[in-house]
C-alpha cells in the first residue's frame, strides 16, 4: 500500500469519527480525549491494513505501552487484574 492510500484511510476513518461526533457531542473537539482517540482510530486503520496484507509489525504506541510497563513499579498495587492496575 502507497504513503498516500494510507494517508487517506487514516483521514477517511478521522473523518467519520468527526461527523459521529459532532451529531453526538461525545467528546469536545480539541482537547486530549479528542486526540487520544484520533490515535486509537488510526492505530485501528493500521490494524486493518496490516491485517488485510498479511504482513503485522507492532504499532509505535504497542513499542511504547511495552517500554512503559517495565518502568511501572507494582509497589501501590494490590493486584494486576487483566492489565489494570488497583491502587492499595
Amino acid at each position: 500500500m502507497q504513503k498516500g492510500e494510507v494517508d487517506a484511510a487514516e483521514r477517511r476513518a478521522l473523518n467519520l469519527f468527526d461527523k459521529w461526533n459532532d451529531v453526538t457531542g461525545f467528546v469536545p473537539k480539541f482537547t486530549g480525549y479528542y486526540y487520544e482517540i484520533q490515535g486509537c482510530i488510526t492505530d485501528a486503520v493500521h490494524c486493518g491494513i496490516q491485517q488485510a496484507l498479511k504482513d503485522f509489525h507492532e504499532l509505535d504506541s504497542e513499542k511504547d505501552e511495552k517500554e512503559n510497563q517495565h518502568e511501572k513499579s507494582t509497589d501501590n498495587y494490590d493486584f494486576n487484574f487483566n492489565g489494570w492496575m488497583c491502587h492499595k
